[in-house]
């Protein structure tokens, strides 16, 4: 692996290890081409990706940073499920992220659409973006609906309505 110069706006280390891994906009992840097949190294992957403020990403392991290009984000939700959250009769709804075991809750607030009609959100407490999938987006879509006043879209959740964000 050769080292590629991150530039000092960016607030990250000076040196990030260039890499060959890719991830495309389905969530698969590829090395020098090949698409990765253990899950569990996606996995760990994952759990180390790091966001820089550039909207790149980088792996993160014992003080090293390895370069990670992806087509849009390395996270990408596969399934949505609304449960019964921890108030009698309010509803919470959880995200599967693709190659992750545990489901994370949806911030409603987070929500933002692309111009491309591609739905994102922040999780992990808001350090990553993830892109919904064409199934988790058409089960989500049963909880949006069209503001009437304004034509604007909005998740309509435990009797409160949240905007959802153009992006920019």
């Amino acid at each position: 692996m050769s080292t590629v110069e991150a530039s000092p706006a960016q607030g990250w280390v000076p040196e990030i290890q260039s890499s060959e891994i890719f991830v495309d906009e389905e969530g698969e992840w590829y090395s020098d081409g090949v698409a990765i097949s253990r899950e569990d190294l996606v996995q760990f992957f994952l759990e180390h990706v790091d966001e820089l403020p550039d909207g790149s990403h980088v792996i993160a392991w014992q003080g090293n940073r390895c370069a990670l290009r992806a087509a849009d984000t390395p996270f990408v939700v596969s399934r949505v499920d609304s449960v019964e959250g921890p108030v009698p009769g309010a509803r919470k709804i959880l995200l599967k992220l693709k190659y992750l075991p545990q489901p994370v809750a949806l911030d409603p607030r987070t929500l933002c659409s692309a111009s491309s009609n591609v739905l994102y959100c922040r999780v992990h407490g808001g350090r990553h973006r993830a892109r919904f999938s064409r199934p988790a987006y058409y089960q989500l879509a049963q909880w949006v609906e069209e503001d009437p006043e304004t034509g604007d879209f909005c998740l309509s959740m435990g009797g409160s309505k949240y905007p959802i964000q153009m992006m920019d």
